[in-house]
Parts: structure tokens; sequence; C-alpha cells
């Protein structure tokens, strides 16, 4: 306790009032920071256990408080150990006034507001603090920072001495070879993206499991009484399961709903050994079946959580699991566009009582996230650890596929989940952009493009545009910018019919009927009109059929996924 101010510091950057009031005890923090006893017991009691300047941990303050908090009197009771020990005049004197500032602080808080010392404005800030966010352990930069550099030693050694390390790389398809000259068309094109491995394949297994990019995740889930029985025990298993993958420099925070949402981790916590138990035990006492069900307070919860946080790791998720739907429609459209930039939200959805057209949604407003369908309990575990295992391998963030196309050549139409600019087309110039990309992971982008005819007479040169990648190295934080790679299309005065340049692309074709089904079972399921959802569906289905690459197993499925929608249906 110190009652002898620096002239600089007049301000308790809690409530924002004057250090020095009648009645008001001023504490220094070990970090030498002074706040309102008062003030600084609310912030510990609410679970804030760091100085709210610089972060440094109050454990010692923090215990002595909580027992105080906890106690039926207000004054502190002198631990054992400091009973115990020889006393002097100076822990004789600091153990008498924490008990008179302990016993002050809480009289304090309860006084009517016209009898406080502290001005309305000022008390009303000290409120909101009272109830602030949720806890968070702070980020070590400087620990990120050397893992970055460990990963991009490994990596630089696997360049064979050279000093460029391995890019995402970039492939372009066009629907066919090339069209006669003459004619206009309006043809189907893609980009596939490739990232490289995160690590060499001759990395040691104590390297692939220690270098990894830290993450903060954020798990959704719903407790509402449908998830009663075996389904809430696999669920708290898959928690475990979460809780035991995370590394001491990932953060994770577990949040619960069924009307209201449950904060069950006080914050994104570090997954230390201790932190670990701590939600093991967390999980295992408050995570329980009951109530309704309101997605939209377990989404609310998490992307404040995540909005707010102080410090952040390279790379951030939310993952949401839910089996059942709102008690009421809901819009979370609003709601999603607050979510951070370099947040990616995957969702589950489980049994056949959710709606799988709002996952999908949340998944794609979700920064390019992704739905997964469960329909099976045992499923949930290998869903999640899947998930898991592609955020713990990001290699690359905030990516920008640019295409641009030459003459009055332009993109007509996207048929992928990713954003683009501009939002209206057709344009020559268009930009798509991914959250993030996963090691070894490949990413198709397809979309439709008008070929005009051409005016004058061919040239041989049959590039007709380009694409480019920018993104960011999520190892070491690098901006990246690739070399434009070409789009390719033969324009001569003639082609005979059973000209190969004629033949529809074999892997464009497989990824057009995979977007397309996609787009079409969504539109089936938002369809009100039964007759015209099923037509829908059937209309796909034979195109399906009577593509090249019908026979491929993604098609066969796709097939047998359509089938069974329109069986529903």
């Amino acid at each position: 306790m110190n009652n002898s101010l620096n002239p600089d510091t007049d301000m308790c950057s809690i409530c924002l009032g004057a250090l020095v009031q009648p009645g008001m005890d001023v504490f220094k923090t070990a970090c030498q920071h002074q706040f309102h006893f008062v003030c600084l017991a609310k912030s510990v009691e609410v679970q804030n256990h760091e100085c709210p300047l610089c972060r440094t941990r109050l454990d010692s303050l923090c215990s002595i408080i909580q027992t105080s908090v906890q106690s039926t009197s207000p004054p502190v009771q002198v631990p054992t150990q400091a009973a115990a020990a020889t006393p002097s005049s100076t822990t004789s004197g600091f153990w008498s006034t924490l008990r008179r500032s302990l016993s002050n602080a809480y009289s304090w808080v309860n006084k009517n507001s016209s009898q406080s010392q502290v001005s309305s404005t000022h008390m009303n800030q000290f409120e909101q603090f009272s109830y602030s966010n949720s806890s968070e352990d702070l980020v070590d930069e400087t620990v990120v920072r050397a893992l970055s550099a460990r990963i991009q030693a490994v990596r630089q050694r696997a360049a064979n001495g050279t000093t460029e390390l391995e890019l995402i790389t970039a492939t372009t398809t066009l629907e066919f070879g090339g069209q006669v000259s003459t004619q206009a068309s309006n043809i189907y094109g893609m980009v596939t993206l490739k990232a490289p491995s995160l690590l060499p394949i001759t990395a040691s297994e104590k390297e692939l499991n220690e270098l990894r990019v830290p993450i903060d995740l954020v798990c959704v889930v719903d407790q509402s009484g449908s998830m009663k029985g075996e389904k809430i025990a696999l669920l708290k298993k898959t928690l475990d399961y979460i809780i035991d993958q995370m590394g001491p420099l990932d953060r994770l925070a577990i949040v619960s709903f069924d009307t209201k949402a449950y904060d069950r981790s006080n914050g994104l916590n570090m997954m230390t050994h201790a932190k670990q138990q701590i939600l093991h035990t967390a999980v295992a006492q408050n995570v329980h079946a009951s109530g309704g069900t309101y997605i939209g307070s377990g989404l609310e919860m998490s992307i404040r959580m995540l909005t707010s946080r102080r410090t952040k790791n390279p790379v951030g998720a939310m993952l949401l699991l839910t089996d059942g739907e709102d008690n009421q429609y809901h819009d979370y459209s609003q709601l999603m566009r607050t979510l951070p930039d370099g947040v990616v939200c995957h969702t589950f959805g489980y049994g056949l009582g959710h709606r799988a057209a709002l996952l999908s949604q949340l998944a794609e407003q979700g920064h390019g996230g992704t739905f997964t369908f469960i329909d099976q309990v045992d499923s949930i575990a290998l869903a999640f650890a899947t998930a898991l295992g592609t955020l713990f391998t990001c290699v690359a963030q905030n990516l920008n596929v640019k295409l641009k196309f030459d003459g009055s050549c332009a993109v007509t139409h996207s048929h992928s989940i990713y954003r683009y600019e501009p939002v209206q087309l057709p344009s020559s110039q268009v930009t798509f952009t991914l959250n993030d990309l996963n090691s070894e992971e490949s990413r198709n982008i397809v979309f439709q493009l008008n070929v005009p005819a051409l005016v004058e007479q061919p040239n041989n040169n049959d590039v007709i545009g380009r694409v480019s990648i920018e993104y960011t190295d999520a190892i070491n934080g690098r901006q990246i910018h690739t070399s434009a790679v070409p789009f390719l299309l033969a324009r001569p005065a003639q082609l005979a019919p059973d000209s190969p340049l004629l033949v529809v692309n074999y892997a464009l074709d497989l990824q057009r009927n995979r977007a397309e089904t996609s787009r079409v079972l969504k539109e089936a399921v938002n369809e009100p009109n039964y007759e015209r959802a099923r037509e829908l569906l059937n209309v796909q289905l034979a195109k399906i059929r009577a593509s090249v690459s019908a026979q491929d197993p993604l098609c066969q499925k796709l097939i047998r996924n359509s089938k069974s929608q329109s069986r529903i249906q």
C-alpha cells in the first residue's frame, strides 16, 4: 500500500477517477503501477488476474483478495506462513493496511451512489468494468517470433541451400483448349492453388510435433436439452481431446450455449499443463444438457471474445457444433460480419435436426470456413480432429488471387464460396479473397468467362489472361507476391470437330460438378415449393450423369447426396 504518488500518475486507470480521494486507498503493484484498491479488488473479483496496464500477473494479491471475497467477513486472515514468520514493522504494517483496505473496499462498493466520493461518470465506467469481458492470457510475441525463426530455419534447410523457399503455386485451366477465332463463347475457367508442405519430409517426428504455428481457438458447443445422453458425453470427450491437442503456445476458449451463452474457460487460456487440467475439470463439471437452443448467444460471446483480444496468435479460428436449430428464426449475417479478419469459422451439424442451410451460411460468412454434416454420433470426434489438424498446419493467410484478362474477355459468374471484387460482374479483372491455406492443401476457384470472337486475324498468341497471388506467410509474416501464370486458349481460324482442343477438361468438369451441386443443394433446401425443389435436384442429377467426369468417385458421391436430398424433400 502506498500513499506517496508519482507526480505523473494522478489517475486510476481502471475507473479513470483521481487517485487521491477521501476514503480511497491506493495500492502499488509489484510492477510499480498504482490503482484504487477498491478498483483492483473488483477487477480480481471478475477474474482479471493481471495488472490492467502491463498485464503482469498478480497471483499473490489475487489469492489474498479471493480468500476475502469468499468469506462472509471482509477482513482477511493472515496466511499461516506469514503469521509464523518473524514479524517486522514493514510486514505488520502491510497486513494491517491490507485488512483495512479490504474492509473499506467491500463496504464502499455497497454504498449508495449518491454517497460515493467518485463522480457519477466515473462510477458508470467502473460498473461497466465490473461486467467486462473475460480475461485473456497474453501472447508472448518474443517466443512466437523465436518459434517462427526455428520453423523458417527447418524450411530453409529443405531448400537445398537456395535462398528461396517454396511458394504457393497456381495452375490455370479452361474448359476447352481452344475455340474457333470467329466464334464467341462463355466457358468455364479454374484456378487451382497448391500450398507447399509446412515442413520437409525429412523433418523429425519431434520437429513435426513442436514446430507449428500457434493458434487462438474458440469452441462453441451446443448444450441444449436435445444433447442429453450419449451426445453430450461424446461432446465432452471431444472437448477433452481438443484440450489435449493444444500446445503451450496455443490459446483455447470454450463457450457452451442453450438459450444463453456460458464462458466455461474464462476467456482465452494459454494451454499450459496446469490450464489444461483446469479446462478438463470445467468441461466435466459445468457442461450439462438442458434448455432450448439459441445459436446466436454462443456466436455473439465467441466473436466478442475474439474481437477484444489484446494480443493475437498468428492463426485464429472458431468451431461451432450444434444438433438443433434455434427456437426462433434469426439472421446472423450482420453478426458474422463482425468476425475479425484472419479468423475462420467452421461449423458442424449433427443429425437431421440441424438447419444445414444456416450452418453452411455461417461457414461461408466465416471467411470461407467449411460446414460438416455429421450423421453418426461417433463421427463428431473425427470431424473436430480433422478441422484441428488443418488449423495446426496453416502456411498462408489473407490470400488475394488476382485474375486479369486481356481485351474484352471478362469473368461473368463465380462458382466458388470465396469473396470477390468487384461484386458486380462481368469484369475483366477480379480478385478472390481466401482467409488461409494449409500445408499441402489444394483449393479450386471456379468461374465462367466470356470470350468474344476475334475481330482481327489470329496472331498465334494463346494467352488471354493471367493470375497472380499475394498472401502473408503464416510463419514469418512476410508479404509474398507470386509471378503471373497465363491462361492459354488457342484460337485458330478453323478446328476439326474431333480436335483434342474441343475436349472438355476432366479436372475442371469435376470441380464444376462439385460447385454446381453444392449451389443446387442449398437452393433446394431453401425452396419452399416441394415440386420445384425436386425439379432443381433432378436437373442437376441429369447434368452430372451427362458430364465427362460422371464416373469419378466424387461425382458418384454427389449423385448419392442429391438422391438422398431429393427423397428428404
